[in-house]
């Protein structure tokens, strides 16, 4: 595709803004000064040699990041009892816009970065066309919305040449392998959910309504469907065009005006306030368009005969999408019961953020995987309804099961790397930037794996939205190593994890959960400012993995420990197998037998059937 200056003199420009190598070299051949300051967030951009590309997120310290990061939970619980207050506004509704005033932070984080004189003088932005993943193209920082009372500022577009994006994928995983993560209980469910949809919808007396899918989700499904209970796939109607009520609209602005422009003056220069409230404020119009509209989607299940008894079974209904079928389902009398589908929010000491997002605020019931996660979700302040703590589901205790065949040739060490960065997509679980992200990493390749006497697998986390348009210039570190293998294809690492003896992780995420669970010895990093474990998550861990804290000297200390005989180290991992029971119950599962979608399953039946 050509590329369009949109008549633009790039001479003039000594300062712009731009996060793609490739975008910048073309910039160059169009005229830009090669002295031009380039202003950008990119790991990449920022590792190049050119001296005249700065980090525009250098404002922004460990310090400054953690006060913003901890300080927006307690905005968005003042922003919702604002909203909640307001006459006819519903609670989904209300949860709506207090999660666009969450997702917000992002524009909020970038618009801090700007100076007084990025108001008045002459810029220019550099954006990015190419594909983005499932979540569209979301490249780029958002300077055109922010800038665009600068009468000095242009935009022009670039469009990539290698836009190619690869989503998750089981090519190159057997089919054998397949089927033994995902299990006899997943074939089941697609038969039976498959021959249940053959018959009329009034013909069982008790319906399970399934929108989206989890691992538990499918388990209490097919539990449910062996009980008689018709389980049934819905889908929306066509999309239908609704606007919000403006004078609702107008009371919802009016009650967290002050809340939000507080808010917004405490992080921005004095003359960005009232663009980035504007922005808000249309972000909360845009968004609550978007639930109306959902809802109309699913205004059918309210006509649905009432001679059936329905309950809706859910992934993730704390989205968007997820309040809008919850807010039909409260109107039509249908419980909403939804599942927990990975380990974070009762073992990351950054998670509340997002408490927003929580399955409780949505659900009548929700059903986790450990007592934990029922504990932390029930002081949610955005409570609905009430948690079960069923255990994990059978497909995460598979994943340390033997494979049919075993490769003496793989890596005795594989490090699975959660390094993602944030973008523009991510939210504020890390209080470094991603620069400051890549060079840990960097430190960690260098100072650690790439000097042990041991073969390593080194597994990039793999991103379903494309961050940044040039390649992560960790990869480049990891292809220098001899002993590292790099794992380029987006396959997810719980068909992986048998074929190594020694799993390496990092960070509070849902990663450590699969390789706990495994069997395998587990060499876990604590982060200090990205995704930190909790205080109980860390007592717990210390004696049930081998935990590593980034402090000082740890490189050292990690790189002597996992430079000793593979076999010395599983003998160490055994004799952490009590500490490491009771920390799997305590913060992964509440039962090690493979019954959590039986138990879910009796449950509904006897709440509702």
């Amino acid at each position: 595709m050509e590329n369009i200056t949109q008549n633009v003199d790039f001479s003039k420009y000594s300062n712009v803004f731009c996060d793609s190598m490739e975008a910048l070299e073309w910039a160059y051949k169009q005229g830009l000064p090669y002295d031009a300051m380039v202003r950008t967030s990119s790991p990449a951009m920022l590792w190049s040699k050119n001296p005249y590309i700065v980090h525009i997120e250098s404002c922004w310290d460990v310090g400054r990041m953690r006060k913003f990061q901890e300080t927006i939970k307690s905005f968005s619980e003042e922003v919702y009892d604002n909203i909640i207050s307001v006459k006819n506004v519903t609670h989904e509704e209300s949860l709506c816009v207090t999660q666009a005033t969450v997702f917000f932070h992002r524009l909020l984080f970038k618009a801090a970065c700007l100076t007084e004189e990025d108001l008045v003088e002459p810029r220019l932005f550099i954006r990015v066309e190419g594909d983005g993943g499932p979540g569209g193209n979301r490249m780029n920082s958002p300077w055109d919305k922010l800038l665009i009372n600068n009468s000095k500022y242009r935009t022009v577009t670039y469009t990539l040449n290698n836009d190619k994006w690869n989503i998750l994928t089981t090519k190159g995983v057997s089919l054998l392998n397949r089927i033994r993560i995902g299990g006899v209980e997943t074939l089941i469910y697609r038969i039976l959910i498959k021959f249940m949809s053959k018959f009329p919808n009034n013909f069982f007396r008790k319906q399970v309504l399934i929108y989206n899918e989890s691992e538990l989700l499918i388990e209490t499904a097919t539990a449910l469907a062996l009980n008689g209970i018709q389980i049934r796939e819905i889908k929306p109607n066509i999309e239908n065009i609704i606007l919000t009520n403006k004078d609702q609209l107008s009371a919802i602005k009016k009650s967290i005006f002050f809340t939000v422009n507080r808010r917004i003056k405490g992080w921005v220069e004095h003359d960005l306030v009232s663009q980035c409230e504007e922005i808000l404020f249309q972000n909360i119009e845009d968004r609550l368009n978007y639930f109306l509209k959902l809802r109309e989607q699913w205004k059918y299940l309210l006509n649905e005969s009432k001679q059936n008894k329905k309950v809706l079974l859910i992934n993730a209904s704390g989205s968007i999408k997820g309040l809008a079928i919850s807010s039909i389902c409260r109107e039509s009398g249908i419980a909403v019961v939804s599942t927990q589908h990975g380990v974070t929010k009762e073992i990351c000491a950054t998670h509340g953020e997002v408490s927003i997002l929580n399955e409780i605020n949505a659900s009548d019931i929700f059903l986790t995987f450990n007592s934990q996660c029922k504990k932390i979700s029930e002081l949610s302040h955005f409570l609905r309804g009430t948690a079960y703590s069923v255990g994990i589901s059978a497909r995460h205790l598979r994943t340390g099961m033997p494979r049919f065949v075993q490769n003496n040739d793989n890596a005795p060490i594989a490090y699975i790397s959660t390094n993602l960065y944030r973008g523009n997509l991510g939210v504020f679980n890390t209080w470094e930037t991603d620069y400051d992200r890549a060079k840990n990493e960097h430190f960690l390749i260098n100072n650690v794996f790439g000097r042990l006497p041991h073969k390593i697998l080194y597994k990039p986390y793999p991103e379903e939205n494309r961050r940044y348009a040039d390649l992560d210039p960790i990869v480049r570190t990891v292809l220098t190593k001899e002993n590292i293998d790099l794992f380029n294809t987006k396959v997810d690492m719980r068909y992986l994890l048998d074929r190594h003896r020694i799993l390496v992780t990092s960070e509070a995420t849902s990663t450590v959960s699969w390789l706990a669970i495994s069997g395998k010895p587990v060499v876990f990093i604590n982060h200090k400012n990205t995704s930190p474990l909790t205080k109980s998550a860390y007592n717990s861990f210390s004696k049930g993995l081998f935990l590593f804290d980034d402090k000082k000297g740890f490189h050292e200390k990690l790189r002597n420990f996992l430079s000793l005989p593979i076999d010395e180290i599983e003998k160490l991992w055994e004799k952490k197998k009590d500490d490491r029971k009771h920390m799997i119950n305590q913060f992964f599962t509440s039962s090690c037998n493979k019954d959590a979608g039986r138990v879910a399953a009796k449950i509904i039946l006897n709440k509702y059937f």
